[in-house]
């Protein structure tokens, strides 16, 4: 049986974290804070469960987005999974059947509401299995697997075990603070960052409050770790770690300019690849760049160089009608606004009646 909750709603917020509960998950990419404040709010936020038996449930939240062509709402919507790693999750009972059941299940519901496109993004652990629509391999993740400390060192690149014991002769010390974070700590962490998101030219949606960071840490306790490196006393590297029970993910984090001589980057990743193994922990997401195989990507990947994953995304198109009537609308708004005609073949955006450039 499919189910849908209005999150932004009392009622939806309440039935979204009792089902959570029952499906025991520690994914902090689940948690309504962090769709609260890092994936885009409550607004047009809702959550599909599906009950394949009793006391088994997949869910997914997502957005249910009016289309809006030439500013005028068509009556129909996009659904659009949450930002980060996301996508149908289970109970442990469910199986590959089970979620292509909710798949077509799912799809049937789309019919008869309107929803023109889906969009979707994957977890790294396989939840791409059995879509209906096309997934596609978007771009190379880090998924790093914790093992021994000796092996471990073993298969870091040179390069960072330099890097790592060029900060020890440097005397750099670390601290990772988990559960019962004090706000100092935070606001260690938040200066860094944000200090590094002016120095990047980071785009607006990246410069987070300082506010928003501490609720969400201070509620979401068991989701969270921060590990700051120090020079002297002086906070000059830190970041925000998500934890799930057997993973952490690599999150928002930044460094200060001042300090990159001393090495303060790989010795982080390297401690909290520590604090992962000494906490029991099977795998390391670091993620991946901005584009292919950029700098960013090869910097993490020296820390794990042989767990490389795709990290897939899924689109459907449920009523390629209207998809292509959309299409035609938001062609004649770009000429009456000097935009270029929209391409079909171009892949590049989807759904591609909402590309603004």
């Amino acid at each position: 049986m499919l189910s849908i909750h209005k999150l932004d709603t009392e009622e939806g917020l309440i039935s979204y974290k009792d089902l959570l509960k029952n499906l025991n998950s520690t994914n902090p990419y689940y948690s309504i804070d962090y769709i609260n404040f890092f994936s885009g709010g409550l607004l047009n936020l809702i959550c599909f469960s599906f009950n394949p038996r009793k006391d088994e449930i997949i869910l997914m939240p997502g957005y249910l987005k009016p289309i809006i062509i030439d500013n005028n709402e068509s009556g129909y919507f996009d659904f659009i999974s949450t930002y980060g790693y996301s996508g149908p999750i289970g109970t442990l009972g469910i199986d590959n059947l089970d979620f292509k059941n909710f798949w077509t299940t799912l799809d049937e519901w789309y019919k008869e509401n309107n929803v023109v496109t889906e969009f979707i993004r994957f977890n790294l652990f396989g939840n791409q299995i059995e879509y209906s629509g096309n997934s596609f391999p978007t771009m190379l993740n880090i998924k790093g697997q914790i093992q021994d400390e000796n092996t471990q060192w073993d298969s870091f690149d040179y390069k960072v075990r330099k890097n790592y014991n060029k900060a020890i002769r440097e005397n750099l010390k670390s601290e990772i603070y988990f559960k019962n974070i004090k706000q100092d700590q935070i606001l260690e962490f938040y200066d860094i960052y944000k200090t590094t998101m002016d120095r990047n030219g980071a785009k607006e949606s990246f410069f987070y409050s300082i506010y928003e960071f501490k609720k969400f840490i201070i509620k979401n306790e068991e989701n969270c770790a921060i590990c700051t490196v120090y020079h002297n006393e002086i906070p000059i590297s830190s970041e925000l770690i998500l934890v799930s029970q057997d993973t952490i993910y690599s999150f928002l984090g930044g460094t200060l300019s001042n300090y990159f001589d001393k090495r303060p980057n790989d010795f982080l990743k390297v401690q909290v690849i520590n604090w992962a193994r000494n906490n029991e922990k099977k795998y390391f997401v670091l993620g991946g760049g901005y584009g292919f195989e950029d700098g960013i990507f090869k910097y993490k990947k020296s820390f794990f160089p042989l767990d490389i994953v795709n990290y897939y995304t899924g689109r459907k198109i449920i009523n390629s009608n209207i998809y292509n009537e959309f299409i035609d609308k938001a062609n004649v708004f770009r000429s009456k606004n000097g935009l270029t005609k929209l391409d079909l073949e171009d892949i590049s955006f989807f759904p591609l009646y909402n590309k603004t450039n």
